[in-house]
């Protein structure tokens, strides 16, 4: 097999994008300490954002030829779902593609802390597929689960795993919640669906999240590999932070 010039700089680029996005957590805790800097992200005002680690990640930009959707006229609706009835909890969204390994390692760490303080934060989640076909088809999936209000048992019970997304596969998945199977198919395909996933396309260019996983806690918007002591850092200090970009 021949491997071009230009295929072999793209595989290079796309190596040390995975690596760098998917760093280990420990990585994470040398290149943020205690005090994370941060830096304002354009367009959206009063969120800040962690500085890219650096070039390495500009490769992965190149894997959407597509245009990014313009931003949603309400950013913070559709990032973090309506405003809930009773304030307080600190608002996390996470941009995740089912064949991200590092997601399947984050998810877990924000569901057992929605159980343990279910207060303290709320959890949105945001699918980004940028892995082929079957992530969008997981995407889709995930959005139609959460249209009968099961987005946190789906992601429970897709991301434990390497799960091979299929058809069938959501099916079973979404029979085995109980859903409306129905309903589920028929969302799956909804042009809401859609305006779902064009939304996150745009939010999660506005972020710079050229990768999945991506959080946004609170004001603060980070890309790549989260520990839980990190996750409990940055909720911490975004509860203790005065104001909200989203209040």
């Amino acid at each position: 097999m021949t491997v071009t010039r230009r295929g072999l700089v793209w595989l290079i680029g796309a190596a040390g994008v995975t690596m760098a996005v998917s760093a280990a957590p420990g990585l994470w805790r040398r290149a943020f300490p205690p005090e994370t800097e941060t830096e304002p992200v354009p367009g959206l005002p009063g969120f800040r954002r962690v500085p890219r680690p650096g070039p390495a990640l500009s490769p992965l930009i190149g894997l959407t030829a597509e245009p990014s959707p313009p931003l949603p006229e309400d950013p913070c609706a559709a990032l973090f779902g309506p405003a809930p009835d009773r304030p307080g909890a600190v608002p996390v969204a996470c941009f995740t593609d089912i064949r991200c390994p590092w997601c399947r390692r984050l998810t877990p760490l924000l569901i057992a802390r929605a159980a343990r303080r279910p207060a303290a934060i709320r959890i949105a989640w945001q699918p980004l597929p940028l892995l082929g076909d079957g992530s969008v088809l997981a995407a889709r999936a995930a959005l139609a689960a959460e249209a009968q209000g099961a987005a946190l048992d789906w992601q429970d019970r897709t991301m434990g795993g390497a799960l091979v997304p299929t058809p069938r596969g959501m099916r079973e998945i979404a029979a085995g919640m109980g859903l409306d199977i129905a309903a589920f198919e028929r969302d799956m395909a909804h042009p809401r669906t859609e305006a779902r996933l064009a939304e996150a396309r745009a939010l999660a260019a506005a972020f710079g999240f050229v990768g999945t996983p991506g959080l946004v806690v609170g004001r603060v918007a980070i890309l790549g590999g989260v520990d839980g002591p990190m996750l409990d850092r940055l909720i911490a200090d975004e509860r203790a932070a005065p104001g909200s970009a989203c209040g």
